[in-house]
């Protein structure tokens, strides 16, 4: 069941199996790939794809729309290992996205997903 239920989100986030990725220009558009908070849950951007690295920022807006790097989100399939809440999913796969003029990771299975 997590197997599918992460497929799933990965699949709206719009990323390619392949690890293909077409950049797109810095602003967000309809065309734009993104996530946003997930079930009321808020998220933390980080530095690097770990619940170790530095916090870029914290998403506590549930109206905020963070874009991604690129359309599809780039993808790190093999990042550290989170939790995103007591009882929520778990995994490794990261999806990498644009604050503030900085690049950032957010943990995929704790956010929602898609075009924005």
């Amino acid at each position: 069941m997590r197997a599918l239920h992460a497929a799933k989100q990965l699949a709206v986030l719009g990323l390619a199996s392949m690890g293909l990725v077409i950049s797109m220009s810095s602003t967000a558009s309809a065309d734009q790939a993104g996530v946003w908070v997930k079930d009321g849950h808020y998220f933390s951007i980080r530095k690097s794809a770990s619940t170790s690295s530095a916090v870029v920022h914290s998403v506590t807006d549930p109206d905020a729309r963070i874009p991604c790097t690129t359309t599809p989100c780039t993808r790190e399939d093999n990042g550290g290992s989170y939790k995103c809440w007591s009882g929520g999913p778990s995994g490794n796969d990261w999806v990498k996205v644009k604050w503030d003029g900085k690049t950032g990771w957010v943990a995929v299975l704790c956010v929602e997903g898609g075009r924005i």
